[in-house]
């Protein structure tokens, strides 16, 4: 059954198309510190890490929650996994930039997935995500952990190879 939260193109999908532009002309301005490969790597893995999760928690037979206005998959459910790709890209941006080492890696893990959650709470409260059969927010947490330190590794290890 398909249920429907809403019917108009109104704050969700604004924020979700807003917030993408804004990103990307972020990325487009900032200067490169990345081969457009490994950028592009970085951004990817944000994108393929939300659709993956939000098809594997968010369907049956678990269906924590839906996104947006459906509980069908609509274009707009498209643009906001890759609206995942430029955090990822920054994610590791700014770790780079910041030169992160030793157990700042762990403070900084701790302080994306704080923002991770709040960035969760705020798509809640607009309606991009519409919890159900009791998921909580904290039980993201360790995703956003397990998620975070493997790009960071996965940085590492193409920062190693290059």
């Amino acid at each position: 059954m398909d249920r429907i939260y809403e019917r108009s193109f109104d704050l969700n999908e604004w924020f979700i198309i807003i917030s993408l532009m804004t990103l990307l002309l972020l990325i487009w301005i900032t200067p490169k510190i990345f081969s457009f490969l490994e950028g592009l790597s970085y951004f990817i893995y944000g994108i393929a890490i939300g659709m993956f999760y939000d098809h594997t928690i968010s369907i049956p037979p678990w269906d924590y929650y839906d996104v947006n206005d459906r509980s069908s998959y609509q274009a707009i459910d498209f643009i906001s996994y890759i609206m995942y790709g430029p955090y990822s890209y920054f994610f590791i941006y700014i770790y780079k930039k910041l030169n992160i080492k030793g157990i700042m890696n762990l403070a900084y893990i701790l302080i994306w997935t704080a923002f991770s959650i709040l960035m969760e709470w705020i798509t809640l409260k607009i309606g991009i995500f519409h919890f159900e059969k009791g998921y909580e927010m904290y039980w993201s947490i360790p995703i956003y952990m397990a998620v975070q330190s493997i790009q960071l590794l996965f940085h590492h290890k193409v920062k190693k190879s290059n």
